[in-house]
């Protein structure tokens, strides 16, 4: 078994930050492996429900997502099967004293020593995580930015 873990700080509100990670029309911009995906049953982040996820990089295939618990805005978990390995993950959304959110994922995967365009399971799934919640943070931010400058709680050049 390989657990993982990883955390980011965003500047997005807890609520943003929960928005931005529930919109799966979003995901192909935090990391670009995905072609379809759908609720494939149940009620989208409900405890129950399965999302359906086309992968097509590094391997093509389909990532069978269970969401096992979610309380929208704090957390959710899910176990996902796909070529024979399973992994489990969780997603933690907590409010940062910087006014932002901290938001910490982990997870185990069971495989049997699965190795996918030439890298074990065990890369691939550090090296994707780094890179999806990295990207899901600086496009939290931005959005963060972009609603503060809105609202005018941050100095633009022009008011400068």
């Amino acid at each position: 078994m390989f657990r993982f873990q990883y955390t980011i700080v965003t500047k997005a509100a807890r609520k943003l930050a929960w928005e931005v990670f529930s919109d799966h029309r979003c995901w192909n911009s935090f990391a670009n492996i995905y072609g379809e995906i759908r609720w494939r049953e149940g009620r989208p982040w409900q405890a129950g429900s399965r999302l359906e996820i086309e992968v097509v990089h590094p391997f093509r295939g389909v990532i069978e997502h269970v969401l096992t618990s979610c309380t929208p805005g704090h957390r959710v978990g899910w176990i996902d099967h796909a070529m024979g390995a399973a992994m489990a993950q969780w997603v933690h959304f907590e409010e940062h004293i910087s006014g932002g959110t901290r938001v910490h994922t982990w997870g185990d995967l069971v495989h049997s020593g699965l190795v996918i365009a030439g890298k074990s399971a065990e890369q691939l799934i550090t090296s994707f995580i780094e890179t999806w919640y990295e990207n899901y943070r600086a496009y939290c931010d931005h959005l963060a930015g972009a609603l503060r400058q809105a609202h005018g709680l941050e100095a633009s050049p022009e008011n400068s």
